[in-house]
């Protein structure tokens, strides 16, 4: 990462999957380049493939192509009438098809080897390290447990318990803990929809707490549609007790996956489908903050996270970028 202004800590390089033994992260990276430099860049090159896709003739009536100048995000005025009405229907629809998590998982994550261990989270949220009092975390969207599991290791003190849209990721995630000899009563987790009111019971119940000390949402609001983050996000805030955190970590607008998707996956400003049927969506610090806040939050801190990382087989540098949010339940 020649060149690279770097925050204090930085991501170190991690072999590690979920249920193997991982020692902590060394450094986290969230300031390896600009964001604003890459946006001039991405918009860029979005309006050229967009003059590329441009028909040399003119349009047939009812049809609009995209200006070189819209940056690369397509919106209802410049599509044609019938990508509009399929982008309209595919958007609206996306929420019945919630089962192609469970089948990702049932099929593509079986093993638990799709995702490492996010053990940088410790050094980006300190507060998951916090031993006294000792701590009860609630992930919503926990998955196969990369995220939780990390956090059970270098925390002994803490609880947590983890929900999914996916029975058999909470399986996987529970039995990875159970691998790692986490005892039992430390992890709770089981299937739920945390976009419907009543999805969650109570996270700290039977502890005597008023709620989860924080709430982690970890590339988890990006995975549902957008007409349904409010509810994800007034979950999150319901469960978590007075002066609760909830801690984002999320995908951010011109990510190097946000840019490689083609046009025909998109679904809406921001929002695109995977070839699995998943869904995806692209957030700006000023949307994420937004949503934050209309939950009935506070921010403490909202930013992107921007990490260069090398393949080292291609030699291909690959920039990602992520959002980070750090939001508060008033006390």
């Amino acid at each position: 990462m020649e060149g690279a202004q770097h925050s204090k800590h930085s991501t170190a390089a991690c072999r590690a999957y979920v249920g193997e033994a991982t020692p902590a992260a060394a450094e986290y990276h969230c300031n390896d380049f600009d964001w604003e430099q890459l946006k001039q860049e991405a918009e860029a090159m979005l309006a050229e493939r967009s003059a590329q896709r441009q028909e040399p003739t003119a349009a047939p009536p009812g049809q609009q192509t995209l200006p070189p100048d819209s940056g690369g995000e397509t919106t209802a005025a410049c599509l044609p009438l019938h990508q509009q009405q399929q982008q309209q229907q595919a958007a609206s629809s996306w929420q019945y098809e919630k089962g192609c998590w469970e089948a990702f998982h049932a099929r593509d994550n079986a093993t638990a080897r799709f995702y490492k261990e996010r053990r940088y989270l410790l050094l980006e949220f300190p507060c998951l390290t916090i031993s006294q009092p000792p701590q009860h975390f609630l992930e919503i969207g926990c998955g196969c447990g990369s995220s939780l599991l990390p956090v059970l290791k270098a925390n002994p003190s803490c609880s947590v318990t983890g929900t999914d849209l996916s029975p058999t990721a909470v399986h996987m995630f529970k039995q990875a803990a159970a691998t790692a000899g986490i005892a039992a009563d430390r992890v709770t987790g089981y299937a739920a929809d945390s976009t419907q009111p009543t999805a969650l019971p109570h996270p700290a119940a039977g502890t005597g707490r008023q709620g989860a000390d924080a709430v982690l949402l970890i590339f988890t609001l990006a995975a549902v549609a957008p007409q349904e983050m409010a509810a994800m996000l007034h979950t999150a805030f319901q469960a978590l007790q007075p002066g609760g955190l909830l801690l984002i970590r999320d995908h951010g607008l011109y990510d190097m996956t946000h840019l490689r998707l083609p046009p025909e996956q998109q679904l809406a400003d921001k929002l695109y489908r995977r070839l699995d049927g998943t869904t995806c969506y692209f957030f700006t610090i000023e949307d994420l903050q937004a949503r934050a806040e209309a939950a009935g939050f506070t921010t403490q801190e909202c930013k992107y996270a921007c990490t260069s990382l090398l393949n080292r087989k291609k030699q291909v540098h690959m920039k990602r970028v992520f959002v980070h949010g750090v939001f508060k339940k008033a006390d």
